[in-house]
């Protein structure tokens, strides 16, 4: 965008310039592709599609500790064509102690992936995609990292969200990704891993600074090749984990491994703006990697994604 003029022309006209300039980019879209206005009342502006809500209590495995509370979000763009299989963004949250319900889905201090995915959506950088979060509310499986969401069953959780959206939105199997953010990533029996060892293998799975345990680090590279692995972390906040271990862990287990090409195994230490470095790393990640993962494509196929080293 100009913001000053070009010498030998006279301000007046320079500044009409600027204004028809201004006017002509707003019409093609290019100051802000892809933005929804805000409402006249100065909130946010609406969310780009409906949520839908469901529950699990864990009666069933006789383990109540495991319950979580779902919210699927539906893009009107995956609404418009139900029929149409889309992948799933399936979002683990870390530590809950305040207990508070649809975290990362709700407009709250985390941040709201509905808005950071639906941006992505809208800007013609990704292709449509679902997105959906369990929520913990149950204070002795979420308020510790270290056994933070016990045992959790990402086929369950999966199986649940289809089960809610029939008739609203499908999901292709073949692509679904999960992300575990902060002290989602911490339990080893648990939470991003057990999400991991699902009989369905993720597409993807996203690490993104989490505690950074090596044992997890060797258990992420591990993973079946056909799911591709992104650790992204910052070191400018949570000066406690023992990062060079994890990541050179990761490396080391990632060298004996010999995997075929186009395997991805990826290491990211991020540089993310924002006053909670911690939490602004969602964004950056999902901004960063959901282009490469699920790029637009006229014919919703599933996208080649080169192995990063």
């Amino acid at each position: 965008m100009l913001t000053r003029c070009l010498p030998g022309l006279v301000r007046s006209s320079c500044a009409q310039g600027l204004r028809v300039l201004a006017v002509v980019a707003l019409g093609l879209g290019l100051l802000g592709v892809g933005a929804r206005p805000a409402a006249a009342d100065g909130n946010p502006p609406p969310l780009p599609g409906k949520s839908y809500d469901y529950a699990y209590d864990g009666a069933d495995v006789q383990h109540p500790e495991r319950a979580w509370l779902g919210r699927v979000f539906v893009h009107e763009r995956v609404a418009a064509t139900p029929e149409r299989p889309v992948p799933l963004l399936v979002f683990l949250h870390g530590t809950n102690k305040d207990l508070v319900p649809y975290r990362w889905m709700d407009s709250g201090d985390d941040g709201d992936l509905r808005r950071i995915v639906g941006r992505l959506v809208d800007a013609g950088k990704i292709e449509p995609v679902l997105v959906a979060t369990p929520s913990s509310v149950v204070e002795s499986a979420i308020s510790q990292a270290y056994n933070a969401w016990p045992r959790f069953d990402l086929d369950n959780f999966v199986a649940r969200t289809a089960e809610r959206l029939k008739g609203i939105a499908t999901i292709d199997l073949s692509r679904v990704i999960v992300a575990g953010h902060s002290g989602a990533g911490c339990n080893l029996k648990g939470g991003l891993v057990t999400a991991t060892q699902a009989k369905n293998h993720p597409f993807a799975a996203l690490s993104i600074d989490t505690c950074q345990r090596p044992d997890i680090a060797r258990h992420l590279v591990r993973l079946p090749v056909e799911t591709k692995v992104i650790v992204t972390w910052q070191d400018m906040t949570w000066p406690s984990r023992a990062l060079e271990d994890f990541e050179t862990a990761f490396k080391h287990a990632r060298k004996r491994a010999a995997f075929p090409p186009g395997t991805v195994r990826t290491l990211d230490h991020m540089m993310p703006r924002g006053n909670n470095p911690h939490d602004s790393m969602v964004q950056t990640t999902l901004a960063k990697y959901l282009p490469v993962l699920v790029p637009p494509s006229p014919s919703g196929g599933a996208a080649t994604v080169a192995a990063a080293r």
